[in-house]
């Protein structure tokens, strides 16, 4: 049975893990998080991209594609290895169970190297959900701060705390209309005029990004970039066109063959594959284990491109189990696929 809090919060096109780890792969990179951090972290808004993306953004940001067993989180952190300092994209607590953040790294603030934020970005499907999303937002925020003890702060040493932004994309924005709301804690004096340093209470964070298409009449370029990226039904070509003349977003082959991915299973296709009734879904049986039943919509289009989308997760460094599991494709097919074209397994 799959952990949706891990798999399916991010279907934007609908509980696809293909579009899934090419979704959160392609969020990781410094050249998307950049624009992100711009437009949702305070510490930013006057820096360039380019700083951000160069400087200020540390290590490698790992994506929750990337499983890690809560046990040996903090002790390969403190011991040096090629993940972010300290961080990791699964948290487990015994009484309060798994949280798996989606995106999750840490960055400098341009006015005081020696500061880290800690940050998370978070990608939905749809804001609509059985609970207030908001309020998991909040929850995540707590367990990015929490999970810093015993990493960041021991003891009573609770002034080495690191502030976190937690940034939702919500891939369905009210009345199509793009948008970007802040929660934070603020000082409000009740009674007479006792205060204290911003740094002591400003400690977390949630920005709500609600995505639409892009629009020649909203400014916001953050919004329009996430619109042309993940809402427009433009190809491949054309996003990655897109991308460099508007953003100077020069995407490199395996960012280019993630964007083919998301673009072979695009939410409009499947949102249109649903309206006509075309969701067939896999049916298990076939040697390769692909879909049996109506060769059209997105069904075709899923089984005309499952070896692009095999090679793709190879490129991208998943394991086997994922890919098997993502895209009902056999140990062997994915094997000779990988040895067909010279990739890793």
């Amino acid at each position: 049975m799959m952990d949706y809090d891990t798999i399916d919060d991010i279907y934007l096109a609908g509980k696809n893990p293909e579009y899934d780890a090419a979704a959160k792969k392609l969020l990781s990179s410094k050249k998307i998080l950049a624009w992100i951090l711009k437009y949702c972290v305070e510490e930013f808004k006057d820096s360039s991209i380019a700083d951000i993306r160069d400087r200020y953004i540390i290590g490698i940001p790992e994506t929750a594609s990337v499983p890690v067993l809560p046990d040996e989180t903090n002790a390969a952190a403190m011991m040096g290895t090629d993940r972010i300092s300290g961080e990791r994209t699964e948290d487990t607590t015994i009484t309060e169970g798994k949280v798996t953040f989606d995106v999750r790294f840490r960055a400098i603030t341009p006015r005081n190297e020696l500061v880290q934020l800690i940050i998370n970005i978070e990608a939905q499907r749809s804001r609509r959900t059985s609970y207030p999303l908001l309020k998991r937002a909040m929850y995540y925020v707590s367990r990015l701060i929490s999970s810093q003890y015993g990493v960041d702060f021991d003891r009573a040493q609770y002034g080495k705390i690191k502030k976190v932004y937690s940034i939702w994309l919500c891939m369905d924005a009210p009345d199509e209309k793009g948008g970007i709301t802040r929660y934070r804690m603020q000082e409000e004096p009740e009674y007479g005029n006792v205060r204290t340093d911003k740094e002591d209470y400003d400690l977390q964070q949630v920005v709500m990004v609600y995505v639409a298409h892009a629009r020649a009449d909203m400014e916001n370029r953050l919004l329009n970039l996430l619109g042309e990226l993940f809402i427009s039904e433009d190809n491949a070509n054309m996003k990655k066109e897109a991308l460099n003349d508007h953003y100077d977003i020069d995407l490199n082959d395996d960012e280019e063959g993630l964007v083919r991915t998301m673009c072979n299973l695009s939410v409009g296709l499947y949102a249109r594959g649903q309206e006509r009734g075309e969701q067939s879904g896999f049916i298990k049986g076939e040697q390769s284990g692909f879909a049996k039943g109506e060769q059209s919509g997105f069904t075709k289009g899923r089984m005309e491109n499952s070896n692009e989308i095999v090679m793709n997760l190879l490129r991208m460094h998943m394991g086997m189990d994922f890919i098997k599991k993502a895209t009902g494709r056999s140990e062997e097919d994915i094997r000779k696929l990988a040895e067909e074209n010279h990739l890793p397994v």
